[in-house]
């Protein structure tokens, strides 16, 4: 036969179904029975007034300065905190020696160019100048020199027969004959003279303006060298990153001796700030330009007024630390402007609480 089994001794537990229950449900009974439908991370309606979490930005919006990827950094020219202007040197990438080269040489070469431009100029100057003094004088006095010669020439015609004098043996005639040629000559050269001088001048006006249009800023070889020191000088640009604007620097992300990967630093104008409250979608459409607002931060209370409204649904960025709160809503981004930016603008994306009054914008 089998022998039964020894009864275990060992003390057991006496507390009932029921105690145990308690024990594990006492906790929950001190949670609220229900949540507020309207209660999220985003915006909690409460007698009139919309709460919302949101974030310190500048009222410009955050700049992320860029650099072109895969361009290594040779220095940094900035640090977190500094006030920078707009166009101010933010750092300087690689090829800054050559394109800087690359430059002098495109504006020596445009010296060159101008130095040439300048001494035909000067040049051309000479010669008309002379041309105006000179020339007048020179056309009366062929004018008069061909005058003159006509007159004496239209006397001695009457008096000599050409044809008689050809084959003359009379040294006499042939002297007289000769003199007659001469002084024939003589106005004939003296008139050429005188019409040449006069399509010289009809001439000069054209020729003029050909030389300014060679001198002119429209010759494509000025053009070619003011072109480029253009190409030289955007060549330089790109081995500097500037400043878009005028701001403070908030954080710099790249550093001398690596190679960019896009995003160099982040920036922003932090003279007006503004808290960028999620709101919870049934809740803006009660809000207007204009609400009044406070914005707390870091236990201090900031006044402020609603600049914009979005229009946007999206989810919420922005989480709150209340275990019972909902996780996933959609909200809408509301703006609003900070009466005195000075007390939040050491901290860029610092968290904060907003509270905006539907309609009390006075």
């Amino acid at each position: 036969m089998t022998e039964p089994r020894p009864r275990d001794r060992r003390p057991r537990p006496r507390a009932s179904v029921a105690a145990l229950l308690t024990a594990i449900l006492a906790p929950l009974a001190a949670l609220p029975t229900r949540l507020d439908a309207q209660t999220s991370p985003a915006s909690v309606s409460t007698e009139g007034s919309v709460h919302a979490l949101g974030r310190i930005e500048p009222a410009t919006g955050l700049i992320t300065v860029g650099s072109r990827p895969g361009q290594r950094i040779d220095e940094i020219k900035t640090a977190p905190g500094d006030e920078v202007a707009a166009g101010q040197v933010l750092a300087i990438l690689e090829g800054r020696k050559q394109a800087e080269a690359q430059l002098a040489l495109a504006v020596l070469q445009q010296r060159q160019v101008e130095f040439k431009r300048k001494s035909r100029r000067d040049e051309i100057n000479l010669e008309r100048s002379q041309f105006d003094k000179t020339h007048g004088p020179k056309v009366q006095a062929a004018a008069k020199l061909a005058g003159e010669l006509r007159k004496l020439l239209d006397k001695a015609t009457p008096l000599y027969n050409v044809g008689s004098l050809v084959g003359a043996a009379d040294p006499a005639k042939l002297e007289q004959g000769g003199r007659y040629v001469e002084l024939l000559a003589k106005t004939t050269q003296a008139e050429l003279d005188k019409s040449l001088l006069d399509i010289e001048a009809e001439l000069t006006a054209e020729k003029r303006k050909l030389e300014d249009a060679q001198l002119g800023d429209e010759n494509p070889d000025f053009q070619l060298a003011a072109a480029q020191v253009e190409l030289a000088k955007a060549g330089l640009e790109q081995t500097q990153v500037v400043a878009p604007r005028a701001g403070k620097v908030l954080d710099v992300i790249g550093h001398a001796g690596e190679v960019g990967s896009g995003q160099l630093l982040v920036m922003g104008d932090v003279s007006a700030l503004v808290a960028v409250a999620e709101v919870f979608q049934a809740d803006v459409l009660r809000i207007k330009e204009g609400d009044a607002a406070t914005v707390a931060i870091g236990g201090e209370t900031i006044a402020g007024k609603v600049t914009k409204v979005g229009s946007l649904v999206g989810r919420n960025q922005a989480a709150s630390i209340d275990p019972r709160a909902l996780k996933d809503v959609r909200v809408v981004k509301v703006w609003v402007a900070l009466d005195d930016p000075g007390k939040a603008a050491r901290l860029i994306n610092l968290e904060a609480e907003v509270e905006i009054t539907p309609g009390g914008g006075g």
